[in-house]
């Protein structure tokens, strides 16, 4: 199959992919010129992702996406009429706040990158304090906003001096969670629980959350709580649901986490009519874990091949996109594909905007301006009303089971209150009706 990121689509495209190249050779990505040629100042791109832990999902398309944006500056980047060579530098953060820390202030400090990115979204709770104190621009994704700002003690019109991310909101989940939840024939009774970390807890604050949109719709709230990342036992959760008379189980929960909540629920006969649970259904390996009983489980969608949109680095469609990923991997496309390739976007737009890459501030600032058409769709972060945040789209689907499909099952869109780009393809199902 054709690599979406080798194509060529405009004159600026082409001006983006001419290198500073020596007689004799390209210049390879991160390595001295050899031969008489002076070597060009490198600038460093830092990226945290979690490769591994209760969160490695979230990255499975990092490596994917980092080897093809190599590949697309491995003559280097054209700015302000120079041609820089451009070095990314990994790190795996294990999906925990402490090794997040101590591999972002590696970056920062020994590795001194001259921007930081991360889907990783947790690593800005651990490096974001470092990043504003000694002035390094730093982009994450992959978490609603309301936890980036929160955690660290900003609101939306404060932000932060060189910390920016962009995402969906906790409160766009519960908005699309309670227009998905009133299409259904349901006892309104809905059953949650949390994990214990900042995501977690901003999709169960009592005012901007799930639990906020719960009490204007007039649905039952059934509250477990939250439960720490090392957690194995969900008996007592199921308990308190089967007690409530609990029909729409939902919250916020890790994959690994959720087999075994579901495990429980079985053994205990515990059946909701509809289960909603972010993080837990954004991946297609945490519904195929469930085997057939994951047929119906539903989550929010914020990106899917089915967006109208496309790279601004290489003008490859969101379906050229999937459809690259599962050619090369073989495995079936991921939400995360779309954030990861726009998190670069983002990245190297703002650098080519600053002028020289080598200004850190000249970097934040053009970061601060940036309204750019990416993968996900606008990332605006100019006009945005919530300060160093671009908010993003999203909107609902349910998994359904694909008998003569190439994987076992689908992520359906059956919704799209806050997403009018994102068209609905099928009606959403109580369980019962799917299982049946």
């Amino acid at each position: 199959m054709r690599d979406i990121y080798a194509r060529r689509v405009d004159p600026e495209r082409r001006a983006f992919l001419r290198g500073a190249a020596c007689t004799g050779g390209a210049l390879a990505v991160g390595l001295p010129v050899l031969g008489g040629c002076a070597r060009k100042p490198i600038i460093r791109i830092g990226y945290l992702t979690s490769a591994t832990g209760i969160r490695a999902s979230f990255s499975e398309s990092a490596d994917w996406n980092v080897a093809r944006v190599r590949s697309l500056l491995q003559r280097g980047l054209r700015i302000g009429g120079r041609t820089f060579p451009i070095e990314i530098v990994t790190r795996d953060t294990q999906s925990t706040p402490s090794r997040a820390a101590k591999a972002g202030t590696d970056l920062l400090l020994h590795d001194q990158v001259d921007l930081l990115l991360a889907d990783d979204g947790d690593s800005h709770y651990a490096v974001g304090d470092l990043c504003d104190r000694i002035g390094v621009p730093f982009v994450s994704t992959l978490i609603p906003w309301e936890p980036f700002l929160y955690a660290r003690q900003s609101s939306a019109d404060q932000g932060f001096p060189w910390c920016f991310a962009f995402s969906f909101g906790a409160h766009d989940v519960a908005v699309n969670y309670i227009a998905q939840w009133n299409q259904l024939a349901t006892n309104r009774v809905v059953g949650d629980l949390y994990l214990d970390r900042p995501t977690g807890h901003a999709f169960a604050d009592a005012k901007t959350g799930v639990p906020a949109e719960l009490s204007k719709h007039e649905y039952r709230r059934i509250a477990a709580g939250f439960y720490p990342p090392e957690t194995e036992d969900f008996s007592s959760q199921i308990e308190t649901f089967k007690a409530g008379d609990v029909q729409i189980l939902s919250g916020l929960v890790f994959p690994t986490h959720f087999k075994r909540l579901w495990e429980t629920a079985e053994r205990e006969q515990f059946r909701p009519e509809v289960c909603t649970v972010a993080a837990a259904f954004l991946f297609p390996e945490g519904v195929q874990a469930l085997g057939t009983r994951g047929d119906g489980m539903s989550t929010e969608v914020w990106w899917t091949p089915k967006v109208p949109f496309t790279s601004s680095l290489t003008g490859a469609t969101a379906q050229a996109f999937a459809d690259e990923w599962e050619a090369t991997t073989g495995r079936q496309w991921t939400q995360p594909i779309g954030y990861v390739h726009a998190l670069f976007e983002v990245g190297l737009e703002a650098l080519k905007r600053s002028g020289d890459p080598r200004d850190r501030a000249a970097v934040r600032d053009a970061i601060a301006n940036l309204s750019l058409d990416t993968l996900v769709g606008p990332v605006n972060f100019r006009d945005s009303p919530v300060k160093s945040v671009a908010v993003t789209e999203m909107a609902m689907g349910q998994w359904r089971r694909q008998p003569r499909g190439r994987f076992p099952f689908e992520l359906m869109i059956t919704s799209n209150s806050t997403a009018p780009h994102i068209t609905p393809q099928a009606e959403m199902k109580l369980l019962s009706q799917l299982n049946d």
